[in-house]
Protein backbone atom coordinates (compact mmCIF):
# COMPACT_ATOMS: atom_id res chain seq x y z
CA UNK A 1 0.00 0.00 0.00
CA UNK A 2 3.24 2.58 0.50
CA UNK A 3 4.27 2.34 -3.14
CA UNK A 4 0.41 3.04 -4.15
CA UNK A 5 -0.23 5.81 -1.92
CA UNK A 6 2.77 7.98 -3.45
CA UNK A 7 0.73 7.84 -6.54
CA UNK A 8 -0.78 11.68 -5.42
CA UNK A 9 2.66 13.18 -5.64
CA UNK A 10 2.68 12.78 -9.68
CA UNK A 11 -0.66 14.87 -10.41
CA UNK A 12 1.38 17.86 -8.33
CA UNK A 13 3.90 20.69 -9.10
CA UNK A 14 5.46 22.68 -6.19
CA UNK A 15 8.62 24.83 -5.19
CA UNK A 16 8.41 25.45 -1.67
CA UNK A 17 10.96 26.63 1.44
CA UNK A 18 9.60 24.64 4.20
CA UNK A 19 11.19 27.27 6.77
CA UNK A 20 11.77 30.73 4.64
CA UNK A 21 14.93 30.83 2.53
CA UNK A 22 18.33 28.76 3.09
CA UNK A 23 15.83 26.52 5.15
CA UNK A 24 14.55 22.89 3.41
CA UNK A 25 13.72 23.19 0.03
CA UNK A 26 11.53 21.07 -2.11
CA UNK A 27 10.41 20.72 -5.65
CA UNK A 28 8.74 18.69 -7.94
CA UNK A 29 9.58 18.70 -11.70
CA UNK A 30 9.71 16.40 -14.92
CA UNK A 31 12.91 15.02 -13.17
CA UNK A 32 11.27 14.23 -10.06
CA UNK A 33 8.02 12.70 -11.99
CA UNK A 34 10.01 10.16 -13.63
CA UNK A 35 12.25 9.23 -10.38
CA UNK A 36 9.09 9.09 -7.89
CA UNK A 37 7.02 6.84 -11.10
CA UNK A 38 10.32 4.34 -11.37
CA UNK A 39 10.27 4.36 -7.34
CA UNK A 40 6.61 3.36 -7.57
CA UNK A 41 6.35 0.80 -10.42
CA UNK A 42 9.69 -0.79 -9.13
CA UNK A 43 8.50 -0.86 -5.74
CA UNK A 44 5.18 -2.41 -6.64
CA UNK A 45 7.00 -5.53 -8.55
CA UNK A 46 9.32 -6.17 -5.34
CA UNK A 47 6.57 -5.83 -3.05
CA UNK A 48 4.92 -8.77 -4.50
CA UNK A 49 7.91 -11.05 -4.57
CA UNK A 50 8.50 -9.32 -1.42
CA UNK A 51 4.82 -10.72 -0.02
CA UNK A 52 5.68 -14.31 -1.59
CA UNK A 53 8.83 -14.76 0.08
CA UNK A 54 6.50 -14.20 3.93
CA UNK A 55 9.63 -12.51 5.58
CA UNK A 56 8.08 -10.04 7.04
CA UNK A 57 10.76 -8.75 8.98
CA UNK A 58 11.29 -6.24 5.91
CA UNK A 59 8.32 -5.24 5.27
CA UNK A 60 8.83 -1.91 7.78
CA UNK A 61 12.18 -1.15 6.12
CA UNK A 62 11.32 -1.63 2.53
CA UNK A 63 8.36 0.52 3.41
CA UNK A 64 10.74 3.39 4.88
CA UNK A 65 13.10 3.01 1.73
CA UNK A 66 10.53 3.51 -0.27
CA UNK A 67 9.46 6.88 1.26
CA UNK A 68 12.53 8.14 1.83
CA UNK A 69 13.43 7.81 -1.61
CA UNK A 70 10.60 9.95 -2.74
CA UNK A 71 11.77 12.48 -0.16
CA UNK A 72 14.95 12.72 -2.14
CA UNK A 73 13.05 12.85 -5.54
CA UNK A 74 11.87 15.90 -4.35
CA UNK A 75 14.90 17.39 -2.20
CA UNK A 76 16.29 20.08 -3.69
CA UNK A 77 18.91 21.25 -0.90
CA UNK A 78 22.72 19.89 -0.36
CA UNK A 79 22.12 18.97 3.35
CA UNK A 80 18.98 17.26 3.00
CA UNK A 81 20.11 14.99 0.03
CA UNK A 82 22.98 13.62 2.37
CA UNK A 83 20.54 13.32 5.17
CA UNK A 84 18.22 10.99 2.86
CA UNK A 85 21.34 9.36 1.18
CA UNK A 86 22.68 8.10 4.71
CA UNK A 87 19.31 7.21 5.78
CA UNK A 88 18.44 4.81 2.97
CA UNK A 89 22.14 3.65 3.20
CA UNK A 90 21.16 2.27 6.80
CA UNK A 91 17.96 1.03 5.64
CA UNK A 92 19.62 -1.05 2.34
CA UNK A 93 21.48 -2.06 5.29
CA UNK A 94 19.10 -4.03 7.96
CA UNK A 95 17.01 -5.28 4.44
CA UNK A 96 20.47 -6.91 3.33
CA UNK A 97 20.78 -8.13 6.95
CA UNK A 98 17.07 -9.45 6.85
CA UNK A 99 18.89 -13.03 5.82
CA UNK A 100 21.08 -14.05 8.85
CA UNK A 101 24.01 -15.94 6.31
CA UNK A 102 27.18 -14.80 7.80
CA UNK A 103 28.68 -13.41 4.17
CA UNK A 104 25.91 -11.07 3.90
CA UNK A 105 26.89 -9.62 7.52
CA UNK A 106 30.22 -8.95 5.71
CA UNK A 107 28.79 -7.61 2.63
CA UNK A 108 26.62 -4.82 4.96
CA UNK A 109 30.28 -4.26 6.79
CA UNK A 110 31.94 -3.96 3.16
CA UNK A 111 28.99 -1.80 1.60
CA UNK A 112 28.53 0.64 4.69
CA UNK A 113 32.39 1.28 4.80
CA UNK A 114 32.28 2.39 1.03
CA UNK A 115 28.70 4.62 1.14
CA UNK A 116 30.33 6.29 4.72
CA UNK A 117 33.26 7.46 2.79
CA UNK A 118 31.69 8.29 -0.18
CA UNK A 119 29.17 10.46 1.88
CA UNK A 120 31.75 11.90 3.91
CA UNK A 121 33.64 13.29 0.99
CA UNK A 122 30.17 14.60 -0.28
CA UNK A 123 29.61 16.32 2.93
CA UNK A 124 32.79 18.24 2.71
CA UNK A 125 31.96 19.16 -0.65
CA UNK A 126 28.62 21.01 1.50
CA UNK A 127 30.42 22.14 3.80
CA UNK A 128 32.51 24.42 1.25
CA UNK A 129 29.95 25.35 -0.31
CA UNK A 130 27.77 26.63 2.55
CA UNK A 131 31.14 28.65 3.39
CA UNK A 132 31.38 30.01 0.02
CA UNK A 133 27.75 30.91 -0.79
CA UNK A 134 26.19 30.74 2.52
CA UNK A 135 23.33 28.51 2.17
CA UNK A 136 22.04 24.69 1.16
CA UNK A 137 20.30 25.23 -1.63
CA UNK A 138 21.62 24.02 -4.72
CA UNK A 139 22.48 27.50 -6.56
CA UNK A 140 25.37 28.15 -8.44
CA UNK A 141 27.61 24.89 -7.26
CA UNK A 142 30.84 24.92 -9.02
CA UNK A 143 34.29 24.95 -8.20
CA UNK A 144 36.36 22.41 -6.03
CA UNK A 145 33.00 22.03 -4.27
CA UNK A 146 30.94 21.00 -6.94
CA UNK A 147 33.59 19.01 -8.28
CA UNK A 148 33.50 16.94 -4.83
CA UNK A 149 29.86 16.26 -4.46
CA UNK A 150 29.63 15.10 -8.08
CA UNK A 151 32.19 12.71 -7.57
CA UNK A 152 31.25 11.38 -4.00
CA UNK A 153 27.85 11.24 -5.32
CA UNK A 154 29.17 8.90 -8.45
CA UNK A 155 30.44 6.99 -5.79
CA UNK A 156 27.89 6.20 -4.25
CA UNK A 157 25.97 5.18 -7.36
CA UNK A 158 28.53 2.84 -7.88
CA UNK A 159 29.75 4.02 -10.86
CA UNK A 160 33.01 2.81 -12.22
CA UNK A 161 36.30 2.69 -10.03
CA UNK A 162 34.54 5.22 -8.00
CA UNK A 163 31.97 2.35 -6.47
CA UNK A 164 33.41 -1.18 -6.70
CA UNK A 165 31.07 -2.12 -3.90
CA UNK A 166 28.23 -2.33 -6.24
CA UNK A 167 28.87 -6.37 -7.28
CA UNK A 168 30.38 -7.07 -4.38
CA UNK A 169 26.85 -5.75 -2.72
CA UNK A 170 24.64 -7.00 -5.31
CA UNK A 171 26.00 -10.50 -5.76
CA UNK A 172 25.74 -11.16 -1.64
CA UNK A 173 21.50 -9.93 -1.32
CA UNK A 174 18.34 -11.32 -1.84
CA UNK A 175 17.04 -11.00 -5.29
CA UNK A 176 14.21 -8.40 -4.16
CA UNK A 177 17.35 -6.54 -2.73
CA UNK A 178 19.49 -6.42 -5.63
CA UNK A 179 16.19 -5.73 -7.61
CA UNK A 180 15.70 -2.78 -5.79
CA UNK A 181 19.26 -1.91 -5.21
CA UNK A 182 20.08 -1.55 -9.23
CA UNK A 183 16.36 -0.53 -10.02
CA UNK A 184 16.42 2.88 -8.19
CA UNK A 185 18.73 3.21 -5.39
CA UNK A 186 21.89 3.43 -6.96
CA UNK A 187 20.22 5.27 -9.89
CA UNK A 188 18.81 7.91 -7.52
CA UNK A 189 22.39 9.73 -7.15
CA UNK A 190 21.19 10.82 -10.72
CA UNK A 191 18.90 13.32 -9.75
CA UNK A 192 20.91 15.00 -7.12
CA UNK A 193 23.53 15.21 -10.00
CA UNK A 194 20.75 16.46 -12.13
CA UNK A 195 20.09 19.18 -9.74
CA UNK A 196 23.69 20.40 -9.03
CA UNK A 197 24.49 19.98 -13.04
CA UNK A 198 26.64 17.07 -13.96
CA UNK A 199 28.62 19.39 -16.23
CA UNK A 200 31.09 17.12 -18.58
CA UNK A 201 30.63 14.09 -16.60
CA UNK A 202 29.78 12.14 -20.36
CA UNK A 203 33.55 11.92 -20.29
CA UNK A 204 33.55 9.40 -17.66
CA UNK A 205 30.31 7.89 -18.94
CA UNK A 206 32.37 5.85 -21.79
CA UNK A 207 34.69 4.68 -19.75
CA UNK A 208 32.12 3.50 -16.80
CA UNK A 209 30.42 1.97 -19.68
CA UNK A 210 33.47 -0.24 -21.30
CA UNK A 211 34.23 -1.12 -17.68
CA UNK A 212 31.23 -2.19 -17.01
CA UNK A 213 30.67 -4.32 -20.42
CA UNK A 214 33.88 -5.74 -20.02
CA UNK A 215 33.14 -7.22 -16.96
CA UNK A 216 29.85 -8.02 -17.51
CA UNK A 217 31.12 -10.38 -20.63
CA UNK A 218 33.35 -12.21 -18.53
CA UNK A 219 31.53 -12.76 -15.23
CA UNK A 220 30.70 -16.30 -14.31
CA UNK A 221 28.04 -15.27 -11.74
CA UNK A 222 24.50 -14.04 -13.28
CA UNK A 223 24.27 -11.57 -10.50
CA UNK A 224 27.30 -10.74 -10.93
CA UNK A 225 26.84 -9.76 -14.69
CA UNK A 226 23.28 -8.06 -13.61
CA UNK A 227 25.57 -5.62 -11.63
CA UNK A 228 28.26 -4.70 -14.14
CA UNK A 229 25.84 -4.34 -16.47
CA UNK A 230 24.16 -1.47 -14.19
CA UNK A 231 27.15 0.11 -14.27
CA UNK A 232 27.96 0.20 -17.73
CA UNK A 233 24.34 1.55 -17.97
CA UNK A 234 25.11 4.32 -15.05
CA UNK A 235 27.62 5.37 -17.92
CA UNK A 236 24.94 5.91 -20.69
CA UNK A 237 22.75 7.55 -18.48
CA UNK A 238 25.36 10.67 -17.90
CA UNK A 239 25.86 10.92 -21.82
CA UNK A 240 22.75 13.50 -22.09
CA UNK A 241 21.45 14.79 -19.00
CA UNK A 242 18.02 15.70 -21.52
CA UNK A 243 16.99 11.90 -21.30
CA UNK A 244 18.91 10.80 -18.28
CA UNK A 245 15.62 10.84 -16.33
CA UNK A 246 13.80 8.59 -18.95
CA UNK A 247 16.05 6.44 -19.13
CA UNK A 248 16.05 6.07 -14.93
CA UNK A 249 12.38 4.76 -15.52
CA UNK A 250 12.73 1.91 -18.10
CA UNK A 251 15.91 1.01 -17.14
CA UNK A 252 14.76 0.44 -13.62
CA UNK A 253 12.07 -1.87 -14.80
CA UNK A 254 14.22 -4.03 -16.74
CA UNK A 255 16.40 -4.27 -14.04
CA UNK A 256 13.95 -4.93 -11.47
CA UNK A 257 12.74 -7.66 -13.99
CA UNK A 258 16.50 -9.61 -14.67
CA UNK A 259 17.13 -9.22 -10.89
CA UNK A 260 14.04 -11.23 -9.80
CA UNK A 261 14.23 -13.40 -12.17
CA UNK A 262 17.98 -14.90 -10.88
CA UNK A 263 15.60 -16.22 -7.52
CA UNK A 264 14.03 -18.74 -10.65
CA UNK A 265 17.44 -19.83 -12.35
CA UNK A 266 20.82 -20.82 -11.69
CA UNK A 267 23.40 -17.60 -11.19
CA UNK A 268 26.45 -20.36 -12.42
CA UNK A 269 26.52 -19.52 -16.25
CA UNK A 270 29.15 -22.35 -16.98
CA UNK A 271 26.56 -25.13 -15.65
CA UNK A 272 22.96 -25.91 -17.99
CA UNK A 273 20.76 -24.35 -16.92
CA UNK A 274 16.62 -24.46 -17.18
CA UNK A 275 14.35 -22.04 -17.30
CA UNK A 276 10.56 -21.16 -17.12
CA UNK A 277 9.59 -20.30 -20.73
CA UNK A 278 7.47 -16.81 -19.59
CA UNK A 279 10.50 -16.46 -17.69
CA UNK A 280 12.96 -16.11 -20.65
CA UNK A 281 10.76 -13.98 -22.69
CA UNK A 282 10.29 -12.23 -19.68
CA UNK A 283 14.24 -11.19 -19.82
CA UNK A 284 15.14 -11.50 -23.35
CA UNK A 285 12.37 -8.36 -23.47
CA UNK A 286 14.20 -6.34 -21.00
CA UNK A 287 17.86 -7.64 -22.18
CA UNK A 288 16.96 -6.69 -25.86
CA UNK A 289 15.54 -3.11 -24.29
CA UNK A 290 18.90 -2.83 -22.40
CA UNK A 291 21.08 -3.41 -25.66
CA UNK A 292 18.87 -0.87 -27.71
CA UNK A 293 16.53 -3.71 -30.03
CA UNK A 294 13.71 -2.42 -32.27
CA UNK A 295 10.35 -1.64 -30.42
CA UNK A 296 11.71 -1.30 -26.74
CA UNK A 297 11.87 2.09 -24.99
CA UNK A 298 15.10 1.87 -24.63
CA UNK A 299 15.97 1.22 -28.32
CA UNK A 300 14.46 4.60 -28.97
CA UNK A 301 16.16 6.80 -26.12
CA UNK A 302 19.72 4.87 -27.16
CA UNK A 303 19.07 6.27 -30.72
CA UNK A 304 19.02 10.43 -28.86
CA UNK A 305 21.52 9.63 -26.70
CA UNK A 306 24.19 8.14 -28.84
CA UNK A 307 24.67 8.26 -33.00
CA UNK A 308 27.07 6.65 -35.40
CA UNK A 309 29.38 3.97 -35.32
CA UNK A 310 29.41 3.82 -31.17
CA UNK A 311 25.65 3.57 -31.05
CA UNK A 312 25.58 0.08 -33.04
CA UNK A 313 28.94 -0.70 -31.00
CA UNK A 314 27.57 -0.43 -27.44
CA UNK A 315 23.97 -2.01 -28.46
CA UNK A 316 26.45 -5.30 -30.09
CA UNK A 317 28.33 -5.33 -26.55
CA UNK A 318 25.54 -5.21 -24.45
CA UNK A 319 24.34 -8.03 -26.48
CA UNK A 320 26.58 -10.01 -25.89
CA UNK A 321 26.49 -10.73 -22.13
CA UNK A 322 22.89 -11.28 -23.05
CA UNK A 323 23.41 -13.58 -25.49
CA UNK A 324 25.53 -15.29 -22.96
CA UNK A 325 22.90 -15.38 -20.11
CA UNK A 326 20.42 -16.35 -22.14
CA UNK A 327 22.04 -19.92 -23.25
CA UNK A 328 19.28 -22.05 -21.12
CA UNK A 329 16.72 -25.06 -21.88
CA UNK A 330 13.38 -23.90 -22.07
CA UNK A 331 10.59 -25.38 -19.83
CA UNK A 332 6.76 -25.21 -20.21
CA UNK A 333 5.52 -23.88 -16.80
CA UNK A 334 2.68 -20.99 -16.14
CA UNK A 335 4.96 -19.56 -13.41
CA UNK A 336 6.28 -15.63 -13.90
CA UNK A 337 3.43 -14.26 -16.50
CA UNK A 338 3.75 -11.37 -13.95
CA UNK A 339 7.28 -10.54 -14.94
CA UNK A 340 6.23 -11.21 -18.76
CA UNK A 341 3.35 -8.34 -18.05
CA UNK A 342 5.69 -5.85 -16.77
CA UNK A 343 8.47 -6.51 -19.15
CA UNK A 344 5.58 -5.44 -21.97
CA UNK A 345 5.82 -1.64 -20.56
CA UNK A 346 9.44 -1.56 -22.15
CA UNK A 347 8.00 -1.79 -25.69
CA UNK A 348 7.68 1.36 -27.51
CA UNK A 349 7.15 1.88 -31.41
CA UNK A 350 10.46 2.33 -32.26
CA UNK A 351 12.56 0.52 -35.49
CA UNK A 352 15.90 0.70 -36.70
CA UNK A 353 16.86 -2.22 -38.54
CA UNK A 354 20.70 -1.95 -38.69
CA UNK A 355 20.97 -1.99 -34.89
CA UNK A 356 18.62 -4.89 -34.23
CA UNK A 357 20.46 -6.93 -36.85
CA UNK A 358 24.17 -6.15 -35.06
CA UNK A 359 22.29 -7.09 -31.52
CA UNK A 360 21.21 -10.26 -32.85
CA UNK A 361 24.89 -11.07 -34.18
CA UNK A 362 26.21 -9.94 -30.41
CA UNK A 363 23.36 -12.54 -29.14
CA UNK A 364 24.68 -15.29 -30.76
CA UNK A 365 28.24 -14.80 -30.18
CA UNK A 366 27.39 -13.97 -26.56
CA UNK A 367 25.14 -17.70 -26.68
CA UNK A 368 27.99 -19.72 -27.77
CA UNK A 369 30.56 -18.10 -25.77
CA UNK A 370 32.86 -20.18 -22.60
CA UNK A 371 34.32 -17.11 -21.13
CA UNK A 372 33.91 -17.38 -17.32
CA UNK A 373 35.98 -15.55 -15.01
CA UNK A 374 35.07 -15.26 -11.40
CA UNK A 375 36.80 -12.34 -9.08
CA UNK A 376 35.92 -10.19 -5.99
CA UNK A 377 37.17 -7.11 -4.19
CA UNK A 378 38.64 -6.88 -0.67
CA UNK A 379 37.01 -3.85 1.21
CA UNK A 380 40.76 -2.32 1.17
CA UNK A 381 40.39 -2.45 -2.40
CA UNK A 382 36.99 -0.74 -2.65
CA UNK A 383 38.04 2.28 -0.37
CA UNK A 384 41.82 2.74 -2.46
CA UNK A 385 39.87 3.11 -5.52
CA UNK A 386 37.38 5.35 -4.58
CA UNK A 387 39.86 7.77 -2.29
CA UNK A 388 42.04 7.60 -5.09
CA UNK A 389 39.04 7.99 -8.04
CA UNK A 390 37.27 10.84 -6.12
CA UNK A 391 40.59 12.80 -5.33
CA UNK A 392 42.04 12.68 -8.77
CA UNK A 393 38.77 13.80 -10.68
CA UNK A 394 37.89 16.63 -8.11
CA UNK A 395 41.25 17.77 -8.29
CA UNK A 396 41.69 17.96 -11.86
CA UNK A 397 37.64 17.87 -12.84
CA UNK A 398 38.15 22.01 -13.54
CA UNK A 399 40.98 21.45 -16.19
CA UNK A 400 38.62 18.54 -18.07
CA UNK A 401 35.79 20.78 -17.87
Amino acid sequence: MVPVSSFFLLFDRFDIFLSGYGGVHIIFDSNSFYFVLTNIICSLLVSYFLFKSKNDNIYLFFSLLHSALNLLFISNDLFNIYVLLETSTLLISLLILSNEKFEYKLTVIKYIFASSLAMSLYLIGVGIHYYQKGTFDIVNVSGLSGNLMRFSLLAKGGFFLFGLWLPEVHSKSEPEISAMLSSIYTQSVLLPLLRIGMGKLYIFGIFAFFYGVFFAIVSKDLKKVLAYSSMSQLGIMILNPAFTSVYVLYHGIAKSILFLSTKYTSRDLSKKREMDIFLFFAMLISFLSISGFSFTSLGYLKSKILSGTLKYFISFLSAVYAGKVLNVKLKATRKHVLLLIFSLLLTYPYINLTSSAIIFLGLVIGYFLKIYFEFSYTTETILTFMVFSIAFSTLFGGYIW
